[in-house]
């Protein structure tokens, strides 16, 4: 299994994580120091950043480069005005009390039931948020080391919050808002069968979490960030990953 196809299975940035004990079978990248990687992570721009999205995009290959360049600018333009017009319309932009002013529930919990799987929050609709705090005493940690202010365990709730608040937002305007009513068609006969382009839903979260907490950066690098929190092999891993899809060289330190 090559570098990219083991990446292939791990989604956005609050999606679950499995991540067992894969010994050597583990892609060598090389080792990165923290806040080298976090440098690297912050100069990413908008594009950059959706062609990771649609690495883990189940439709991608159905799209040219110039169609997510597009979709791209139009998701972090939706999460953008999306945020704008939740801060308009509830007179506030504090996430926790954001989500009780929509009638959300947020809970708080370690981690999810189960076990064997790394989650760091997730909506489950139509009302309730969750946030999984481990990451969150993990990252604290490392805040220091990285330099990534995002890493401060209140401004880390914050922005797990915000982005999960964008999906409630998908939910209670799924008539109206980008990421639901764009839609491409996987086939017309005998009857036409369209579909959602998942990414677009991540890309939009991270722009609406950027807008309404006044981020200088993307959310995205905490994909890198909290991960490292659990393995620094898969972290390492990713860290190459993107920055081969973002266009920068190999092996960089």
């Amino acid at each position: 299994m090559g570098k990219r196809d083991m990446w292939k299975k791990f989604g956005g940035l609050f999606e679950a994580r499995n991540l067992p004990d894969l010994g050597p079978r583990l892609p060598k990248a090389p080792e990165v120091k923290l806040a080298v990687m976090t440098q690297t992570l912050a100069g990413f721009d908008d594009y950059q950043w959706g062609r990771y999205a649609f690495s883990r995009e189940p439709l991608e290959g159905r799209f040219d480069e110039r169609q997510k360049a597009r979709y791209t600018e139009e998701a972090n333009r939706c999460g953008g005005e999306w945020a704008g017009r939740v801060r308009k319309a509830y007179g506030e932009s504090t996430p926790r009390l954001l989500a009780e002013k929509m009638g959300l529930r947020v809970r708080t919990t370690e981690r999810p039931a189960g076990g064997g799987q790394v989650l760091f929050a997730q909506f489950v609709r139509p009302d309730e948020i969750t946030v999984f705090t481990d990451c969150i005493r993990r990252a604290a940690v490392l805040r220091q080391e990285s330099g990534c202010p995002l890493l401060e365990p209140g401004r880390l709730m914050e922005v797990l919050l915000a982005h999960e608040l964008f999906h409630a937002v998908e939910e209670q305007n799924a008539e109206q808002i980008y990421t639901r009513t764009e839609k491409v068609e996987l086939w017309k006969k005998p009857f036409s069968n369209r579909s959602t382009i998942a990414c677009l839903s991540e890309m939009a979260a991270m722009a609406f979490a950027r807008e309404l907490l006044g981020l200088s950066v993307s959310p995205y690098m905490l994909d890198v960030l909290l991960l490292y929190a659990y393995s620094r092999e898969q972290a390492w891993a990713l860290y190459e990953e993107l920055r081969i899809l973002g266009g920068l060289k190999e092996g960089g330190t």
